[in-house]
């Protein structure tokens, strides 16, 4: 099983555990671009559930390649997630189906805080995007930060917020019941 970070999305810098008492395990991640990032989880938390294949992000890579615009500023992960949903909304609708999403509520290991940050970061390393971290705003500011995506670096390396984002589609930046509608959750 590998295992990703839930800063980075990436399982590059993931030492391997130190085991805690109480069956806990604490995971660190050393990656240069956010510093030194630990987090505890426990044994079971870390298996895969059974209905999970290898490749569960293939199918995300092209998709979201196209969820990043030329052009875009640094754009918040809620814009390119906004783009998935409603430039493909089946396979988003697919993998809130199988693994959940935060706008459902917390929950370990969701679409949305797994495995769309997955495929992001392999079509980083893949030298397709480039991120940064940056404010969380709206729906996603529990995160405290979060990564804004684009194609190349903005020589002013200006970001365009959800927040902003919302406002000029007039939508909420909160999640709403019509985010939710016609998606269904394990």
């Amino acid at each position: 099983m590998i295992i990703t970070c839930p800063k980075c999305f990436s399982a590059d810098d993931v030492l391997p555990p130190q085991r805690l008492p109480d069956h806990l395990l604490q995971y660190r991640c050393t990656n240069e671009i956010h510093g030194d990032h630990e987090w505890l989880t426990t044994h079971n938390a870390v298996q895969p559930p059974s209905n999970v294949q290898e490749g569960v992000t293939d199918d995300l890579l092209e998709p979201l390649s196209h969820c990043v615009d030329t052009g875009d500023p640094f754009v918040e992960y809620g814009i390119v997630e906004h783009r998935l949903r409603t430039r493909f909304p089946e396979l988003f609708a697919a993998h809130v189906a199988e693994q959940g999403h935060s706008m459902f509520g917390s929950r370990a290991y969701t679409a949305s805080s797994v495995r769309f940050g997955v495929a992001l970061g392999r079509l980083e390393r893949l030298g397709e995007l480039v991120s940064e971290y940056g404010p969380a705003t709206g729906a996603w500011r529990y995160n405290g930060q979060v990564t804004y995506w684009a194609t190349t670096p903005p020589p002013d390396r200006r970001r365009k917020t959800w927040a902003e984002y919302c406002t000029e589609i007039g939508r909420s930046p909160e999640w709403t019941d019509n985010d939710r509608r016609g998606l269904r959750t394990t």
